[in-house]
């Protein structure tokens, strides 16, 4: 379910960014290892000042699908278009593979 949810939000965000791999399957909780969320929110991630990944996560924050680097005012366009589209904004703490 969790590759299945993944294989989903990877395909989304590359209909914005033109590309994107997909990122975790899993989320660890109290019960132990469990697939990520079906929910997609986004999230731009800061690599420095000038270049930002664009992501999509569950309702949790672990990220599912991640953008290649994009200079930031690019990735805040493309956010845009996907509030737009009903997308929401994560603002919480993003759980990012390693």
């Amino acid at each position: 379910m969790g590759e299945e949810a993944a294989a989903r939000s990877q395909s989304l965000l590359a209909k914005y960014t033109g590309m994107a791999v997909a990122a975790m399957i899993v989320k660890e909780t109290s019960e132990g290892w469990v697939p990520v969320g079906e929910e997609n929110f986004y999230a731009i991630v800061n690599k420095d000042e000038s270049l930002c990944l664009l992501v999509l996560c569950d309702g949790d924050g672990y990220v599912k699908a991640m953008s290649n680097t994009m200079p930031c005012r690019v990735a805040e366009s493309l956010a845009a278009k996907m509030e737009k589209d009903g997308i929401g904004r994560f603002l919480g703490r993003l759980t990012l593979p390693l």
